[in-house]
This record gives structure tokens, sequence and C-alpha cells, in this order.
């Protein structure tokens, strides 16, 4: 099986770029970001996980306009505990096979459900053409999220529950990580435009190619 065969769906595809590649100042490209790769301090902490340089200078582009929100500072605040998916990923949740659990066993399942269906309400209402979301969070990862509790270092592939309602509304995410994605995004407005990383999405990276082989997608379950 090559990359491509294993390209995971949510990621924007050709048609996708067809459709953007009118986009300008005029007319940006709309994406809903998770409001901290927008710079905002809401993880769980207080910060904001850092800086990631192609998310950061896409928003900085002219031709971007980037919305931001934060589901896990919606239902929860700032700072919180830390809360991961048990027994599932967020297809799961949505359909009510799986929970979302803080480290201390308190169940979060019908805040983050709350939570994903405004973050659903912000992209309609902004007629978002993509969404860029931080990989393994329970809300927002696309690619990678924990397998139950997260300082236990387990992972596995699969979306949180905010993205997957966003995939089942056939919204396309980006992850901070899809490097190779968000070049080309940039390169639609630069041709010469260089990534100051790896030119790989995450699932072609070693790292993921090592623990969980090429990816495969589920099938996007109806509510």
């Amino acid at each position: 099986m090559s990359f491509s065969a294993a390209r995971p769906t949510h990621l924007p595809n050709d048609e996708h770029f067809q459709q953007w590649a009118g986009k300008c100042a005029e007319d940006p490209l709309r994406v809903l970001s998770s409001a901290c790769l927008l710079g905002h301090a809401v993880a769980y902490d207080g910060s904001d996980y850092g800086a990631y340089p192609a998310t950061q200078s896409l928003f900085a582009r002219p031709e971007v306009r980037g919305f931001g929100f934060c589901p896990e500072d919606f239902s929860f605040g700032t700072p919180r505990a830390i809360c991961d998916i048990y027994d599932g990923d967020g297809f799961d949740v949505l359909n009510g096979k799986a929970r979302v659990l803080t480290e201390a066993g308190e169940d979060w399942t019908e805040g983050m459900l709350e939570a994903a269906h405004s973050m659903l309400a912000v992209a309609q209402d902004h007629r978002v053409d993509l969404c860029i979301m931080l990989d393994v969070s329970a809300a927002c990862g696309s690619t990678i999220i924990s397998d139950g509790k997260r300082s236990e270092q387990r992972r596995i592939p699969g979306s949180g529950v905010c993205a997957s309602l966003l995939i089942r509304e056939g919204f396309p995410i980006v992850s901070q990580r899809d490097y190779a994605t968000l070049a080309r995004i940039h390169r639609m407005f630069e041709p010469e435009w260089q990534s100051p990383e790896p030119g790989l999405d995450h699932y072609q990276h070693p790292w993921f190619v090592e623990n969980f082989g090429l990816r495969v997608d589920r099938q996007v379950e109806s509510a």
C-alpha cells in the first residue's frame, strides 16, 4: 500500500484546492482553528502549547482569515483538568459508545458534546473552508488521540470529539503536524514558499508508520 492509498480522508483533497484557487485578501480562505494555535493561552494549564511555525505564518497571511475556538475552554474553563476519551474515539463518543473522562475519573462527556456542537456552529456561521486543529487533543485531534489516561502514553489513530463532528459534517481538517498539506496551502499564495518542517503529513511520519503502519480510515458513522 502506498502513502497516497492510506491518506486520511479528513485532509483536504484536490477538489478542495481547486475550490480555493481564487482566494485572496478580498476573499480570504476562512479557517476555523483551535484557539491555542492562534496563540491564545487556553491550554489546560493556561499556556498556548507553544509555537508551530507553519500554522503561525499561515494565519499571518492576508489571504487567510482565522476564527479561533477552544472547545475545552468553552465548557470547562482554563486552567482545567486533562481529559481524554476512554473506550473508543470521537465518533464513538458522538454515538454514545465511549466517554470523556478526566484523569481523576470525572465524566466530562456531556460538556465535550456541547462544545463540539458549539464549534460546529462557529464553523457553519463563519462559512469556513477548512479547520486547523491541535492533534492528540480529546477535542481537536484528527490523526492521533490518547487511549484513555494521557499520562500512560498510549496513543491510537483516531479523532477527538469536536474533530469527529466536523468531519462528519464535511469540513476538511488539518493538524499542526500535517506539514505537507500546510505547505500546499501556503503555496497557493506563494509558490516558492519553503516549509520550516519536514515535507510530510502526520500519517506519513516515521513515528506514525512505525507504531501504526499505514492508516486505513474507519467509515464515518452517522448519528
